[in-house]
């Protein structure tokens, strides 16, 4: 009498099982699919959306969006993603024809009220080189707190429009957000109060966001364009400047070759520093955008400090 019991008892079992799975599978299948192109984007789209959508990055972490090219697969993704969030033209030029009318796409540079700046604001030139185009509007809003919020906001919206049941989890997500990033803001604020005088050079010019935040400016950069190498001239003047100690450091960067700014800075005082604007050595898993967000602020103090 024992064995057929057992056996109705291990299949009810194996139904069960089965049917949990089923659910399970079907929830994540309904989960909304996101792509962000670049990683900073994705880490606010995970902070945003939890465990509730997946989050997937278009580009390896060694690539630069100046220069990437796309692959089959990387257009498949695109095309069934339920959301793809993008800078714009100004950034991924080369996003712009395979994104051209795609219903799926949040483009980030003309979301209602992103505080955009414009290369020619402070000391930073105005150019139209390939992957800083279209109405001279600085592209690197990923790099900014205050931009990053609305970034958040943008997301926050088009998660809670395409997963309504989720609303409310998305705009608590939102919330916290918020917070940490403005604690983050705070406590940055601080650790560079005495540092705005200070010079340095970046390797390309792409911080305005962030160092507007925070009061920065920088003596100059190497190149406009990471696509291209700077010239002699500029080299040359740059290291006059390090040998006259007008700057405290050169910021490097890790998707760029640095043997050129370590022969800029030989035999100067000058430190050179890594800024890492993609985010390379962060995960969506164990990162939030506030730890990168921090992360620039210690390579800025690292610069500073003596």
């Amino acid at each position: 009498m024992l064995a057929p019991k057992l056996m109705i008892i291990t299949r009810c079992f194996q139904i069960l099982t089965m049917l949990f799975l089923i659910i399970s599978m079907s929830a994540y299948a309904s989960q909304p699919s996101i792509v962000t192109t670049i990683k900073p984007l994705g880490l606010i789209a995970h902070d945003i959306a939890g465990d509730l959508a997946t989050v997937d990055v278009l580009l390896p972490d060694n690539a630069s969006p100046h220069d990437y090219a796309l692959k089959p697969s990387d257009i498949r993704k695109l095309r069934s993603a339920d959301l793809v969030v993008w800078v714009g033209p100004e950034v991924e030029l080369f996003l712009e024809k395979v994104l051209s009318g795609q219903p799926n796409t949040l483009r980030l540079t003309t979301y209602e009220g992103m505080p955009v700046r414009h290369y020619g604001e402070d000391s930073h030139e105005k150019h139209d080189d390939h992957g800083h185009s279209h109405d001279g509007i600085d592209g690197h809003i990923w790099l900014g707190p205050d931009q990053s919020k609305v970034i958040a906001k943008a997301i926050k919206n088009a998660l809670s429009q395409r997963d309504p049941a989720h609303a409310a989890d998305y705009q608590a997500n939102y919330d916290k957000f918020l917070a940490e990033v403005t604690q983050a803001q705070t406590s940055i604020a601080k650790s560079l109060d005495a540092s705005s005088s200070k010079g340095y050079f970046l390797f390309h010019d792409a911080y305005g966001y962030f160092e507007s935040a925070f009061g920065l400016k920088p003596t100059g950069h190497l190149t406009i364009n990471p696509d291209r190498k700077p010239g002699a001239r500029t080299l040359v003047s740059i290291r006059s400047a390090l040998m006259e100690d007008q700057a405290q450091c050169v910021f490097s960067e890790p998707q760029f070759n640095p043997g050129l700014v370590k022969s800029v800075v030989k035999g100067t005082q000058a430190k050179i520093v890594l800024l890492d604007p993609m985010a390379q050595d962060m995960s969506l898993i164990d990162n939030h955008y506030v730890d990168f967000l921090n992360a620039l602020g210690k390579s800025y103090a690292d610069c500073f400090s003596l």
